[in-house]
């Protein structure tokens, strides 16, 4: 069995903390792989979609999102996450008008971040199955079981409402 802290020793996984809004505080988790962490590196630096949907820039919607993340606000179910697919260890999407953000729920309130790429760019080729297989697979490699994966597709099996 794999822990969240052999994963962040052994470099999988880092944590991700963000400057919160001063009357917010951290009441949930969020973690990313070194890929990820890197497009997000890309995405400060003013990388963004060829056609914007959001007013905020890309680095903006997912700042804000983040905010509301891990200072515990509430999420809307399919406008800000979503599960990609019912089915026991779930995949799961964070959202905002530009981006996608595909990863996993270690344990309810605890995001694993794994690809972000634009909202447009997974429409328009259906990248969804393939991000979807990817995670599961990596998850193997790794030895993620059930402890270290929520099961449950439902807002509440992973949010804290």
């Amino acid at each position: 069995m794999t822990t969240i802290e052999e994963l962040v020793a052994a470099n999988a996984i880092s944590r991700i903390q963000v400057e919160m809004h001063p009357r917010d505080q951290e009441l949930r988790l969020l973690y990313g792989t070194p890929d990820f962490i890197e497009w997000l590196g890309r995405l400060a630096e003013g990388a963004g979609p060829e056609r914007r949907l959001g007013e905020a820039t890309a680095a903006e919607q997912v700042d804000e999102l983040f905010n509301t993340f891990l200072s515990g606000q509430p999420l809307i179910y399919m406008k800000q996450f979503r599960s990609i697919r019912a089915e026991k260890n779930a995949v799961w999407e964070l959202k905002t008008p530009d981006v996608r953000i595909f990863g996993w729920f270690l344990k309810k309130d605890c995001f694993v971040a794994v690809f972000g790429n634009w909202a447009d760019v997974i429409k328009d080729h259906d990248l969804y199955r393939g991000y979807r297989i990817s995670i599961r697979r990596m998850r193997r490699e790794w030895g993620v079981d059930e402890t270290l994966c929520v099961q449950g597709v439902l807002p509440g099996d992973v949010l804290s409402l």
